[in-house]
């Protein structure tokens, strides 16, 4: 089962990188070479983010930006137990955990890869050609697909109980949470009051 959650994981996450990637005015490649699909000048929390001098865009964007990509290979320690110390494990895994953690892998996975495949069916986002989601599980999450990478990452936490997952997942929703920020100022100026209204209706993760 762990295997399977492994491989269904990993390779749905490829898969929907490298097929059915949605791009995003917080992407960090934005604040080095401007963007003009995105119009940045509208906002001025993103315009002191663009105007921050280079060190600063380093240690504050690129330097997460690695650590976020390591920490999505983190699970793969679990195939190489010489290199990962059982001191390291919080607490010892059981089949009812692994059934849980599986579980929770599975979810995340379909939860962030649906909402990806909902936002391209309904618009790719393109140059300047964006469009508001409000309906289907977007009337539930604004960012169901961050909730999915949450869910999917806190079962590998169950399956893979390690202190270096449940760190890294503090890390990474509080990233998560900077760059989701940053897109929220976007779509405010984007969208205005219609994207004002749907704050106020829905929130901006599913559980809190």
């Amino acid at each position: 089962m762990i295997i399977f959650a492994f491989v269904f994981g990993y390779v749905s996450l490829l898969i929907e990188l490298i097929f059915f990637h949605v791009p995003s005015v917080a992407n960090t490649k934005n604040f080095f070479k401007k963007n003009n699909n995105y119009k940045i000048d509208e906002s001025q929390y993103i315009t002191e983010i663009y105007e921050w001098p280079k060190w600063k865009k380093m240690m504050f964007l690129t330097v997460p930006f690695f650590f976020i990509n390591i920490y999505f290979l983190i699970p793969f320690l679990y195939f190489f137990p010489n290199f990962h110390q059982n001191n390291w494990l919080l607490f010892e895994t059981n089949y009812e955990l692994i059934v849980v953690g599986s579980l929770c892998v599975i979810l995340g996975r379909l939860i962030t890869f649906g909402s990806m495949l909902y936002m391209r069916k309904e618009n790719k986002q393109i140059q300047n050609n964006f469009k508001l989601h409000t309906k289907g599980i977007f009337k539930y999450s604004r960012n169901p697909g961050l909730d999915g990478m949450f869910l999917f990452f806190i079962g590998f936490g169950i399956l893979f109980p390690s202190f270096l997952i449940f760190s890294g997942l503090v890390f990474y929703f509080f990233y998560m949470r900077f760059r989701v920020k940053i897109e929220e100022e976007f779509l405010k100026k984007n969208f205005k009051e219609e994207y004002l209204d749907y704050i106020t209706q829905t929130k901006r993760f599913l559980l809190f």
